[in-house]
């Protein structure tokens, strides 16, 4: 099963229609690496809003899926639709300029605000940002929100209602 969506050649051809140097100035193994991590990456980020079931358990990714439709029409349970390749390649970019920072790690302390150092009689102070919640650490690209948003159903709700019974 593939480990990425699209072909390192299709990813080449699109990088160079956008005149994106950077891509092609790359080795094939990094290019190779960072299609993998998009590809990761964007079923890590989007999952929850997926159309359709992945048609079986085997499958390494998330797509092809089964029950799609798109535009309109039901789409072929044994294909990748193009934006996903489209939005694995303008990730993949970003990922090859900065390797693993498309999904960064959250760190619950937050990132340093201010920091304060005094030689005198040594003394050291770090005050952290700490971000609301977790959800504010998660990237947001525009593009690739822009590229697949036709296949993808609406966000989740975090609100849930439960009833209870009593006999």
């Amino acid at each position: 099963m593939p480990d990425h969506y699209g072909t390192p050649d299709d990813a080449l051809a699109y990088h160079q229609a956008r005149g994106n140097a950077a891509w092609a100035a790359s080795t094939d193994d990094l290019r190779l690496a960072a299609l993998v991590r998009a590809s990761q990456a964007l079923d890590a980020l989007y999952a929850a809003r997926y159309s359709g079931t992945v048609p079986t358990v085997a499958q390494d990714l998330l797509w092809p899926r089964a029950g799609v439709v798109y535009r309109g029409e039901a789409f072929p349970d044994d294909k990748v639709p193009l934006p996903i390749i489209r939005a694995t390649y303008e990730m993949a970019s970003r990922e090859l300029a900065a390797p693993n920072s498309i999904i960064p790690d959250f760190d619950p302390n937050g990132t340093i605000k201010r920091e304060r150092k005094k030689l005198g009689p040594l003394e050291k102070e770090l005050e952290y940002a700490t971000p609301a919640n977790a959800a504010s650490a998660r990237p947001v690209f525009a593009i690739i929100d822009g590229i697949i948003a036709e296949l993808l159903v609406a966000a989740p709700s975090v609100t849930s209602v439960t009833t209870l019974v009593r006999f």
